[in-house]
């Protein structure tokens, strides 16, 4: 293989590709990320976050004044650096 045949290799796999408005709205109807904006697509890569009740933790207690806060797994190593020096 030449690099031409490289080049257009990679330009094919890259090109966008057309749908009807009929296919469109079907993927839509069945992948909601289809037509989700940048901000949306990232939650949905980041994932649910699971809720902490920090009242019953002392030391998030007095961090977080009591509240609830969302911890996301994806971030899972971080939880606990808010004390951390």
């Amino acid at each position: 293989m030449n690099i031409f045949d490289h080049y257009r290799q990679r330009y094919e796999a890259a090109k966008d590709e057309e749908f009807t408005l009929l296919e469109f709205l079907t993927i839509c109807r069945q992948d909601r990320s289809a037509y989700a904006n940048a901000a949306e697509r990232l939650l949905m890569a980041i994932g649910e976050p699971v809720m902490v009740d920090t009242a019953l933790e002392p030391r998030l207690s007095r961090l977080f004044s009591n509240r609830v806060i969302a911890r996301y797994p994806a971030f899972e190593e971080f939880y606990g650096m808010e004390g951390r020096h």
